[in-house]
């Protein structure tokens, strides 16, 4: 009776501490493309800034891993979408950001439960003028933004999460009711 009990509470042991070195890697960054594609969209300031980040995902896209392809098609939704808060004519800046927002909406739809995807929504919507009606998402994608940071999916890219955690707060104050 005490060898199996012995050998389970073993067993036990050997699989936390296999947890314990394996659980980091579960979480942090499996895209290395990723961490360039964050620092360019921080980087926007003009037009060609914002289509030479997307042009970067188009690129990145290439050979990525499975597993990042819905990340980096994102991003380049992203850069698209944000693209839209240069330039001079307004219908095409407005064009561009409703084909960014609605590939960005169809991609959480076909990942429902995926959070980065709801988070990198927010970095379009959480930043446009509300009367543009991309605020629908907000408390979902906010409160999505909060679970991946929770999970170090951005720690190789501190600058970004330390951006998407102020935005993220700051639409949670604002769906609050309180002053961000």
């Amino acid at each position: 009776m005490w060898v199996p009990l012995g050998r389970g509470i073993s067993l036990a042991v050997l699989a936390a501490l296999c947890m314990l070195f394996v659980a980091p890697s579960l979480f942090s960054q499996t895209c290395p493309e990723l961490h360039g594609l964050r620092t360019r969209f921080l980087d926007h300031s003009t037009f060609n800034q914002a289509v030479a980040s997307e042009q970067a995902a188009q690129r990145a896209i290439q050979g990525a891993a499975a597993a990042c392809l819905p990340y980096i098609e994102a991003h380049i939704w992203v850069s698209h979408a944000r693209s839209a808060d240069f330039g001079w004519n307004m219908a095409d800046r407005l064009m561009r950001f409703k084909k960014g927002m609605s590939v960005l909406d169809s991609l959480v739809l076909a990942h429902p439960e995926d959070d980065v995807l709801k988070a990198l929504r927010l970095s379009v919507s959480g930043t446009a003028p509300r009367f543009l009606g991309a605020d629908t998402f907000w408390e979902e994608d906010a409160a999505a933004t909060k679970r991946v940071l929770n999970t170090r999916f951005w720690a190789e890219s501190p600058k970004f999460q330390e951006w998407m955690e102020t935005l993220a707060s700051d639409i949670q104050a604002k769906q609050s009711g309180e002053a961000p």
